[in-house]
């Protein structure tokens, strides 16, 4: 199930949105550009070298991202299996580079420094950027060159093999067979929340004056004042002036604390004062629903998307045959 965003106070997670297809797509990408010239070749592909230093540091990046070590790898053949798969991810890649640049999908330079800029940007200095890169393989230079190469062949993918797609009633009918154990709603509630912020290290005094602020709104709502008018007026969420709403929550989005008490109450309920690690909450839950199945109507749009995704996905890779297949590649490393 997708989490829903985090609201400032409450929700901890992050929806992820998945383009079709760009599952298999991010591992095709994920692995640097070599530097012209670097010897002792690992693979050739038409006139490009993929260097054995360049597989190499795609091997420890694909291992780092799979929570993989060296110490974990008990096989020889098991290290063997894996650089081979990395080895063909990078054959992938550069196919499919060199198939945007002859049909004319190459990135612009404003796209490449949007994207480059945007990653400079999560380092606190340039000196920590640029240990990142180098951590990576990668000089400035060679990292935008790989930027161009990603973004240029996702352009190729939406320009061509996404439009493509076509999705059936047939299509999902059967996937809504196939995928029924799934396919379930998970209990949720629709609640409020009134927040009053503490500072995980407020002092004393500061704790005191958060509390009796809560419990001043808890006895107003207590007494019948209207919930979302005072969470407008009092809470200190970003939710504050839709009322406190958060909407309809499956378990998992919120924070453990203020979880188990927005699932203990019923509709209408009022909780007692909440303490989680953002301050002091009071929850009203206006509605529950029940886990249960989906009907074939409601699982209609996440059945779209995970047919295009996989439909998407065996293009590419049927895309990549055809162009290896006419192509000159050789793998120069031991199987």
């Amino acid at each position: 199930m997708l989490k829903v965003s985090r609201r400032d106070g409450v929700r901890t997670g992050a929806r992820r949105v998945n383009h079709a297809g760009m599952a298999l797509l991010a591992v095709v990408l994920a692995c640097g550009i070599a530097e012209a010239g670097e010897l002792d070749p690992a693979a050739k592909v038409n006139d490009h070298v993929i260097t054995r230093q360049r597989l190499h540091t795609s091997v420890e990046a694909s291992m780092q991202a799979k929570h993989l070590s060296y110490g974990g790898i008990t096989q020889p053949a098991q290290y063997k299996e894996i650089e081979r798969q990395v080895l063909d991810e990078l054959i992938a890649q550069e196919l499919l580079w060199q198939e945007a640049q002859r049909r004319g999908f190459i990135a612009t330079a404003a796209e490449v420094d949007q994207v480059v800029e945007q990653l400079r940007k999560r380092y606190p200095t340039e000196q920590a950027y640029l240990f990142e890169l180098q951590l990576g393989g990668f000089t400035p230079e060679s990292y935008a060159e790989d930027v161009k190469h990603h973004i240029s062949v996702r352009h190729l993918i939406e320009e061509t093999l996404a439009k493509q797609v076509t999705v059936s009633k047939e299509d999902l009918h059967d996937a809504y067979v196939a995928n029924l154990a799934q396919l379930v709603e998970p209990e949720q509630v629709q609640a409020r929340h009134v927040l009053i912020k503490v500072a995980e290290d407020a002092d004393e005094a500061a704790i005191a004056a958060a509390k009796t602020r809560i419990e001043q709104v808890l006895k107003e709502a207590r007494q019948g004042a209207d919930f979302a008018e005072l969470a407008k007026q009092y809470s200190q969420d970003s939710t504050a002036s839709a009322g406190g709403e958060l909407g309809f929550v499956a378990r998992g989005a919120f924070v453990p604390a203020f979880e188990a008490v927005a699932f203990a109450l019923k509709p209408g309920e009022i909780s007692d004062i909440v303490r989680t690690r953002f301050g002091f909450h009071i929850i009203k839950v206006e509605a529950r629903r029940e886990a249960h199945a989906l009907s074939e109507s409601e699982a209609a749009p996440t059945l779209q998307q995970y047919v295009a995704s996989k439909k998407l996905q065996q293009a590419i890779q049927e895309q990549v045959q055809a162009l290896r297949a006419k192509g000159d590649v050789a793998v120069l490393i031991a199987s």
